[in-house]
């Protein structure tokens, strides 16, 4: 094999490695860009189940949160009531006394 032969079959492997090397560059740039596109992707996707699962927590919340009100608003008006009751109740017995003592100071 001659100088010019071995010279020939030597560019030639040179360009077959910067061939393979820029198939190789293109092949990464691509993966890369897929790569980054699929984690933004995926990243969109768990923020929007984070942001459902927020949004049920709250709702949840406030269901509880709202029976609960429910709840010490129904004790209180029990309260009010028979508290209600047992003044009106004390009315009636201090009228009665008043009536007796006022009774008493006119027969005395």
């Amino acid at each position: 094999m001659g100088k010019e032969e071995t010279l020939l079959k030597l560019k030639e492997a040179e360009a077959e490695v910067r061939a393979l090397k820029d198939a190789a560059e293109r092949d990464r740039e691509t993966i890369l860009r897929d790569a980054r596109r699929e984690a933004l992707e995926l990243h969109e996707k768990l923020q929007d189940e984070a942001e459902s699962q927020y949004r049920d927590r709250v709702a949840e919340a406030a269901k509880k949160v709202e029976a609960e009100r429910a709840k010490v608003l129904a004790a209180g008006q029990a309260g009010a009531n028979a508290m209600s009751a047992r003044s009106r109740a004390n009315v009636d017995q201090a009228v009665n006394a008043v009536l007796e003592k006022f009774k008493g100071a006119l027969h005395a």
